[in-house]
C-alpha cells in the first residue's frame, strides 16, 4: 500500500496533471476537455490504471483485483463486446447484485461509449420489463441469481436483446468469461468519438407512480459531482475502502466513480441483500472506511452497533440520506460514533450526489439546525460548484424566507433530461429549474430544510400536515421500530391521517395510546385517526417506505373493518 504525505501529494497531483496533458497533445485519450476540466467516464479508469496499477481496486470473498487488473479485463471486455454489436450511445443493462464482474461489465461498455443502466435487482419482471421497454437495451447482462427474472422480461419486450451471464453458459444466454478468451483484434476507442454533453449512464429512478424514468447525466454535469471534480484529482486517498450496497442507486453510481478517483477499493458484501449484521461483518473483517447508508438502515447500525460485538473502529465516515432523518437519529449515530464523519445528505438522482449537506456533529446543541440539510452554498467552500436553491409558492413566485414551498435547484450536476420522454422532462425542469417535488425552506442563514414530499402533505380541517413530521414523532417511542403515515380521503370532504406502524417483538400499542403520545409533540389535528399495526412496511427498490402500496391496502379494506 502507497502512502503520501501532504508534500508528496501536491508532487503526485503535478504529475497527473502532466500525465493528463501528455495524453491529451497524443491523443490517447480521446476528448480530453483540458480547458473544461472536463473527462469522459472512459478516460477516467485508464488514468486511474495508470497512476497506481497494483493499488487494489475491487475485493470480494477475500479476492482482491488491483486497477492494473481491472483495466486489463475491462481493456479485453470492451473489445469483445464491440465485436459483438455494442456500440458508442447503445444501452447496456446490468442485472444483478453487485459484484466486481459486473463492475468490470459496466465499465467495458463505458469503453466503448455505450449508456449503462442498473435496474434493481429487486424489481419484479413486469417492472423490469417496463425498464428494458423504456430504455431498448442492446444488451443484458445477468448474474445467475436473477437469470429467470432477465430472460422472462425480454420475453416480454418485442424485441430481442442479447443475453450474457457472468456464471456459465446457459440455454438463453452467452458467458462472459467466453468473451473474454477471444484474442483483442483493435480498440474500439478508435471507432467512435463522444462528447463531453452525451449521455453518460442512465439512472432509473425509484419512484412509486407512472412509468419509469431513465435519469440522463451526461459526462460534463458528472465531473461535477463532489469528488469526481478537479480539485479532488486522482489518487488522494489509497486508504479509501466503500462498501457497495447496490449499484442501481445514484449512490452506487457515485462510489464507482468517487472510489476510483480516489484510489479506493470497492468492497462487496459476501451475500446480497444487504442487512445490518452482513454489512457489520464486512465493515469489521474487510476495514470498511466509509459506509453509506438510508434512514432505516441507519438505525439499526446504531442501534446494533451499541450492544457491542464488532469492531467498527475502521469506519471513518458515514453518509446518511434517501429520506428525512430526524434529528434524534442524527444525535443518536454522533453519540455511537464519536470518531466517525456523519454526513447527511441530501440529493435526488436528478439533480447528481448533493444538492446540501449536513454534518450533524457540528450542531449537536441545536436541535432545530439538526433538522436541516445545511447549506447549499457551503459546498462551494468544498470544492464543489453550488447549487442555486430557490423556494417556489404554488403560481411559482418565490417565498418569504422561512415559509414552505416547493424547493427548486439549478446547478451543473443536474440531469439533461428523462430517457425519450420530453413531456416529463418539461415539467420536471421548465426553465432549466429542476422541480424536486419536495417541500421546504431556507432560512435567514441559508440553511435547507426539507419537510415532506409534496405529494405526501396531508390537508386537515384545512391546515397542511407534513406526514415525516408525525413519523419523526411516533418512531421516537419505545414500542416503535418503523411508521409511516399516509392521507386517506374521509367521506366529506378533507383527508384524515392513517398510520402504520411496526412494532418490536412482544410490545402492544392502540390508537389511543399513539395519540397521547402525539399530544405534547404535536398539535392535534396531526394525530392520526386510524392505526393498524403490521408486521413490516413495503419499500420500492431503492429501499423507501411504498407509500402508493400502503394507500392500495387501505382502499381495499372495507368501511366496516376501518370502523
Amino acid at each position: 500500500m502507497i502512502l503520501i504525505g501532504d508534500n508528496d501529494y501536491l508532487l503526485f497531483q503535478i504529475y497527473a496533471t502532466l500525465f493528463l496533458f501528455h495524453s491529451f497533445l497524443n491523443g490517447k485519450n480521446g476528448n480530453l476537455n483540458v480547458g473544461g476540466n472536463c473527462l469522459l467516464l472512459s478516460e477516467r479508469l485508464p488514468i486511474a490504471a495508470s497512476l497506481y496499477p497494483e493499488e487494489p481496486a475491487l475485493m470480494r470473498h477475500g479476492q482482491t483485483m488491483s486497477y492494473g487488473e481491472l483495466y486489463g479485463l475491462v481493456e479485453r471486455l470492451s473489445q469483445a463486446l464491440y465485436v459483438e454489436g455494442l456500440r458508442a450511445g447503445d444501452r447496456f443493462a446490468l442485472l444483478g447484485d453487485p459484484d466486481p464482474q459486473l463492475v468490470v461489465a459496466f465499465y467495458a461498455a463505458v469503453g466503448i461509449g455505450a449508456i449503462p443502466l442498473v435496474p434493481s435487482p429487486m424489481l419484479t419482471v413486469p417492472e423490469l420489463a417496463a425498464i428494458f421497454q423504456d430504455a431498448k437495451p442492446h444488451m443484458v447482462i445477468h448474474d445467475d441469481q436473477h437469470a429467470k427474472a432477465a430472460i422472462a422480461a425480454v420475453k416480454l419486450l418485442g424485441y430481442c436483446p442479447k443475453l450474457f451471464t457472468t456464471d456459465e453458459e446457459g440455454t438463453n444466454s452467452s458467458s462472459l468469461a467466453a468473451l473474454l478468451q477471444q484474442e483483442p483484434a483493435f480498440s474500439p476507442k478508435d471507432h467512435f468519438k463522444r462528447s463531453v454533453d452525451d449521455t453518460a449512464v442512465l439512472i432509473y429512478t425509484g419512484g412509486t407512480t407512472g412509468r419509469p424514468k431513465g435519469v440522463m447525466h451526461s459526462h460534463r454535469g458528472m465531473a461535477a459531482w463532489n469528488q469526481l471534480t478537479p480539485s479532488a484529482g486522482f489518487g488522494h486517498d489509497f486508504r479509501r475502502r466503500v462498501l457497495v450496497l447496490n449499484l442501481s442507486h445514484l449512490v452506487g453510481q457515485f462510489q464507482l466513480w468517487a472510489t476510483m478517483a480516489a484510489g479506493g477499493c470497492l468492497v462487496f458484501l459476501d451475500e446480497y441483500p444487504a442487512d445490518v449484521h452482513r454489512i457489520m461483518e464486512a465493515v469489521e473483517r474487510d476495514q470498511i472506511t466509509q459506509l453509506s447508508t438510508v434512514g432505516q438502515l441507519l438505525r439499526d447500525l446504531t442501534r446494533e452497533a451499541s450492544v457491542g460485538g464488532r469492531n467498527l473502529k475502521s469506519l471513518t465516515l458515514i453518509g446518511c440520506g434517501g429520506s428525512i432523518i430526524s434529528p434524534d437519529t442524527l444525535q443518536e449515530v454522533v453519540s455511537q460514533f464519536p470518531e466517525v464523519i456523519i454526513v447527511n445528505n441530501y440529493s435526488q438522482a436528478e439533480c447528481g450526489m448533493s444538492i446540501s449537506r449536513l454534518f450533524p456533529a457540528q450542531h449537536m446543541d441545536d436541535p432545530h439546525l439538526l433538522r436541516s440539510v445545511g447549506r447549499p452554498a457551503d459546498l462551494a467552500g468544498q470544492g464543489e460548484q453550488a447549487f442555486e436553491v430557490r423556494i417556489l409558492n404554488t403560481d411559482g413566485s418565490e417565498t418569504v424566507t422561512g415559509e414552505a414551498g416547493e424547493i427548486v435547484v439549478r446547478g451543473a450536476q443536474t440531469m439533461l433530461g428523462y430517457w425519450r420522454q420530453l413531456e416529463a422532462t418539461a415539467e420536471t425542469m421548465p426553465d432549466g429549474w429542476i422541480r424536486t417535488g419536495d417541500v421546504g425552506c431556507l432560512d435567514v442563514e441559508g440553511y435547507l430544510y426539507v419537510f415532506d414530499r409534496l405529494k405526501d402533505m396531508v390537508i386537515v380541517g384545512g391546515s397542511n400536515v407534513f406526514c415525516a413530521e408525525v413519523e419523526h414523532v411516533i418512531v421516537t417511542h419505545e414500542a416503535v421500530i418503523e411508521a409511516a403515515i399516509i392521507g386517506h380521503p374521509l367521506p366529506e370532504e378533507g383527508e384524515e391521517l392513517v398510520a402504520f406502524i411496526v412494532l418490536r417483538d412482544g410490545e402492544s400499542l392502540d390508537l389511543t395510546q399513539v395519540r397521547a403520545f402525539c399530544e405534547p409533540h404535536l398539535a392535534s389535528y396531526k394525530w392520526p385517526t386510524q392505526l393498524f399495526i403490521v408486521d413490516t412496511l413495503p419499500r420500492t427498490a431503492v429501499d423507501k417506505i411504498d407509500k402508493k402500496r400502503l394507500r392500495k391496502q387501505l382502499s381495499s379494506i372495507s368501511s366496516e373493518e376501518l370502523g
